[in-house]
């Protein structure tokens, strides 16, 4: 090998955007007293974080996508049981 050869690594190609994994939270739903909690979004300045909105009233907020899941398995465990 020549002195003024460099060897590069071939790097694979990317996606442009690496997929989401909170877009399965999308469309589920508890129910909080007498409301109803929804998630309708993700957050578009973090990834992290999901849109909820509560009906009634219709207020809109973020909150972060792991509290949702913990919330939503701890809905599940209640039917469970």
């Amino acid at each position: 090998m020549n002195a003024k050869q460099i060897a590069l690594p071939l790097l694979p190609k990317r996606s442009r955007r690496p997929a989401n994994n909170n877009v399965d939270l999308i469309g589920r739903s508890y129910k909080e007293d007498y409301s109803t909690v929804t998630v309708i979004s993700l957050c578009a300045n973090d990834e992290s974080r999901v849109m909820v909105r509560r009906d009634p009233g219709g207020r809109t907020f973020s909150m972060p996508a792991w509290l949702m899941r913990l919330i939503f398995m701890d809905q599940e465990g209640r039917r469970a049981a």
